[in-house]
């Protein structure tokens, strides 16, 4: 068996997509206010699909587009701080 050493580039600008889910509470508004916070935190929204949970809380289904790991988790605490939002998770594929 033969080890090849490999580096990923640290110049690389290509963004990735991550899938994350949140839970907030069902008000006029808060799309609005959780769209604001992605893009405050620089990250671009690429798709999203809602499911309303007994008409109290709604669930956002987003793919995000991030630079990195680091950049994913800067929106998800960016997101944590509004009052509105009561979970958030990633998804795993």
């Amino acid at each position: 068996m033969q080890w090849i050493v490999v580096e990923w580039d640290a110049r690389t600008s290509r963004l990735f997509q991550a899938a994350i889910h949140v839970t907030v509470e069902n008000q006029r508004g808060v799309l609005a206010k959780v769209a604001s916070e992605v893009a405050d935190a620089g990250s671009n929204i690429d798709s999203i699909s809602m499911e309303e949970d007994r008409a109290v809380f709604t669930t956002m289904h987003f793919v995000l587009e991030v630079a990195n790991r680091q950049h994913l988790a800067r929106v998800m605490r960016a997101l944590r701080r509004l009052p509105d939002v009561k979970k958030i998770t990633r998804v795993r594929e």
